[in-house]
């Protein structure tokens, strides 16, 4: 017997950070006398929020109170009562999987995704969740193919290899596309990341804080 619960991805990535709810359609197709075995069969985005850029107190510190004010502002929008929430997950990418109080800001948002699952995203893991997302894994066992999939964020580069539609190896390049950081109307350079910092010295170029 099939049944419909309400869910809730929570993505808190090095950049940004975005809200999807999504009906899904779950049923149990193990035969009567086997062990149950429970399966989405069915599923549809109902909102997809707007893509907020991620709020930092420091460059090692995530606001928390910030992305909690983000969450709940977006279930407002999406005129969903946490309450309704089945399960969801909560997932923290990225460089910001590497602030010191992300295991706080995770604990801070539990209670906003039901029966949820929690995770720091390695980069094994975020490299894969990138590839299916994106449609790379389907498209390889589809086609019977090697399929690499590149998703740049803004602090690294993840990489996963399918062949055939199983995942063959995963990498994680330490460089994205927000690894300098500029005020929009003075263009002062307010961040530079470790990982660029070293690059940016080597090539003698001017680019520092300030």
């Amino acid at each position: 017997m099939a049944e419909t619960v309400l869910s809730v991805g929570i993505d808190i990535g090095t950049s940004t950070t975005q809200l999807v709810f999504s009906s899904l359609t779950i049923e149990n197709v193990a035969s009567v006398a086997a062990i149950p075995r429970i399966t989405v069969v069915d599923k549809r985005v109902v909102y997809r929020s707007d893509i907020h850029f991620t709020p930092l107190l420091s460059p090692t510190t995530i606001d928390a109170d910030g992305v909690r004010r983000i969450v709940e502002q977006e279930y407002a929008r999406a005129g969903v009562d946490r309450n309704a929430i089945s399960a969801g997950a909560v997932i923290i990418t990225g460089e910001t999987a590497r602030k010191e109080n992300a295991e706080t800001v995770l604990r801070s948002l539990s209670g906003l995704a039901g029966n949820f699952v929690v995770a720091t995203a390695g980069s094994d893991l975020e490299s894969i969740l990138a590839g299916k997302g994106a449609g790379a894994g389907s498209f390889s066992r589809r086609e019977h193919m090697a399929v690499a999939n590149f998703d740049i964020g803004g602090g690294t580069t993840n990489v996963v290899l399918f062949r055939d539609g199983d995942v063959v190896d995963t990498t994680c390049l330490d460089i994205g596309g927000r690894l300098v950081k500029l005020d929009p109307k003075t263009r002062v350079v307010q961040y530079v990341a470790p990982g660029i910092a070293t690059l940016v010295d080597s090539m003698g170029l001017p680019v520092a804080v300030g």
